[in-house]
């Protein structure tokens, strides 16, 4: 898996996306692709301005981890405590890192922020196992933050369906 570590590098530095914007000639549009690893290329020139600009190698705006992650929730109960939590998951993890494949289950609390009689907030709290938590202490934070968000969006997924929440619910990672 590569990612684009330019956040990263961007907050070391304390540039905001729109100053580089200003700086390079490059697009805001592309600066929040890259930024948010939601582009799917790169133009050389584009590369090496970027490179140039913030004096790095493009290795370092560019980084790859041999990674590959699933996550799938198998099991919402209601819980009888709802002060703590409103409902407790079961996901399924799927994490291959090098040659090593993790594939274990978790718990994840589930808090529900309901204003107006409607829910606009789901904080979730995973209980990682010891393994995942040593793995995502391990790699780079580019790629913890991308497997973070993969299970939040599994999680609000499964919540939509089995829940019928709305799909617009915001949900947050409460560690």
């Amino acid at each position: 898996m590569i990612k684009c570590n330019l956040a990263v590098l961007l907050a070391e530095r304390n540039i905001k996306i729109s100053e580089l914007s200003k700086r390079t000639g490059i697009s805001r549009t592309t600066l929040t692709a890259l930024n948010q690893n939601q582009s799917k290329g790169i133009q050389f020139d584009t590369f090496d301005t970027l490179c140039n600009f913030l004096k790095i190698k493009p290795n370092d705006l560019f980084i790859q981890e041999p990674l590959e992650y699933d996550f799938e929730v198998i099991e919402i109960q209601p819980s009888n405590a709802p002060n703590i939590c409103d409902y407790y998951l079961v996901v399924s993890a799927e994490i291959q890192h090098k040659n090593e494949l993790l594939d274990m289950n978790f718990v994840c609390k589930v808090k529900l922020w309901e204003e107006y009689n409607e829910i606009t907030q789901i904080f979730i709290s995973p209980s990682y196992h010891d393994k995942i938590q040593d793995l995502l202490n391990s790699i780079p934070v580019t790629f913890k933050v991308s497997i973070e968000q993969e299970l939040l969006d599994a999680i609000k997924a499964a919540l939509v369906v089995e829940l019928n929440f709305n799909e617009n619910v915001e949900v947050v990672l409460n560690q």
